[in-house]
């Protein structure tokens, strides 16, 4: 079916500008009274014209497609798909549009393929299944709600809502953690190009002099002439690490170590748990808001939290629940779920408002959570100088005590 854009304005006189999919313009403009709208315009457009939210964002982002996925496209395909269906377009013409414009490959493979599973009776939240290193628990929980009360674009509004919040969160921990950053790689870079460059010349001038090399020398040298020789070795042996690390953190075993031992420093480890705290309460805002049931909630959230320790804790929290327990007081039972968020979801259960609760949670450790990186940077920004000064300072203090004692040689 053709795509018409349409320009009205509400009983507000709040101007419109959608896309909707009809026969012919005249249902389009039938539609349009039938909602109270008064038309402007009503125009036959392509997908590669409309203008709308979608082809803005493409617009903004350039149109070369990259391999990778990235949190941000995810972010727009659950904003534009939540805009397409809500101006009436059908689920298969927004797929197609959202794949033709969105920026990443993967992406744009994975909704072609859901396009097929769609077109052989699959849902779209069956199809997203097949795709569980993409769509995470929380996604295919949403779009399950949504495609199970008929209301797929208000579900995917509030998903949208969610995953800028998270994305633009990430965007203020990144951004304070880009000076300590280039900081480290300056200094490395500059120690390990001062060894490889400058440092054998003075080897050769202490051996012309046949001087003794003290003792803080003799390891700046040693080690010096360890990566001259092996540069091309520990090269390869640190990328093969960093890759062995990123695979081996991806498997359970990787998963349950890394997380027992991040959890057990003494500053990382509070910030990762109230990290934890912080995506526990949002998650379950989002999944309560959008209306999925309470234990599917405590399930969705256990998965996509990423702490072992929580997750096991609300496994046992849902069995009660299941039970007919209180959820304030099944999380009360347990020692790793603060007061706030206990007293919080009590006043929750009391009330009757359970999502605006936890979106309270939420924003207060977003806030907390932001102000302790913050600290932390501030804080390891001085430290970071002065270790970088008994660095250099080591390494040059070691060069000038066998000149010290080549000048003393010259006077004596």
């Amino acid at each position: 079916m053709p795509l018409y854009q349409y320009i009205a304005k509400d009983r507000n006189a709040k101007p419109i500008k959608q896309v909707k999919e009809a026969s012919s313009p005249q249902e389009v403009i039938n539609w349009l009274k039938s909602e109270g709208f008064f038309i402007i315009s009503v125009k036959e457009v392509s997908s590669k014209n409309i203008t709308s939210p979608l082809n803005i964002f493409s617009f903004l982002r350039g149109k070369r497609k990259r391999a990778s996925l990235k949190l941000i496209d995810l972010a727009f395909f659950a904003r534009n798909l939540s805009t397409v269906l809500s101006a009436g377009v059908s689920l298969l013409r927004s797929l197609e549009l959202l794949a033709s414009q969105t920026e990443s490959l993967k992406l744009e493979k994975v909704l072609r393929n859901a396009m097929e599973d769609i077109k052989r009776g699959f849902s779209l939240s069956e199809s997203m299944n097949k795709y569980p290193h993409i769509f995470s628990p929380l996604w295919r929980g949403v779009i399950e709600v949504g495609e199970a009360s008929g209301n797929l674009p208000l579900v995917l509004e509030r998903l949208s809502d969610y995953l800028e919040m998270r994305l633009e969160f990430e965007r203020k921990i990144k951004s304070a953690l880009v000076y300590p950053i280039i900081l480290i790689i300056f200094a490395i870079g500059a120690i390990l190009f001062f060894m490889k460059f400058f440092l054998p010349r003075f080897v050769f001038l202490f051996k012309d002099f046949n001087v003794t090399l003290p003792l803080p020398t003799q390891i700046l040298f040693n080690f010096a002439n360890f990566l001259n020789k092996y540069f091309l070795e520990v090269v390869i042996g640190i990328i093969l690490l960093i890759i062995g690390f990123i695979y081996f953190q991806k498997t359970s075993l990787g998963k349950t170590l890394l997380n027992k031992i991040i959890s057990n420093l003494p500053i990382l480890g509070s910030l990762v748990f109230l990290s934890s705290l912080e995506r526990f309460s949002s998650i379950m805002y989002i999944l309560l808001e959008s209306g999925v049931p309470i234990i599917y909630a405590l399930e969705v959230a256990g998965k996509s939290i990423g702490n072992i320790a929580m997750e096991k804790e609300l496994s046992y929290v849902k069995e009660e629940i299941k039970r007919g327990k209180p959820l304030s007081v099944e999380l009360g039972k347990r020692e790793i779920f603060p007061p706030l968020i206990i007293e919080m979801t009590k006043i929750g259960e009391e009330v009757g408002n359970m999502p605006d609760m936890l979106k309270r949670i939420s924003s207060h450790y977003q806030r907390e959570l932001a102000t302790k990186v913050a600290r932390l940077v501030s804080a390891f920004e001085p430290f970071l100088i002065v270790l970088m000064g008994i660095l250099i300072g080591g390494v040059v203090i070691s060069l000038f005590l066998p000149i010290f004692k080549i000048s003393t040689m010259g006077g004596m």
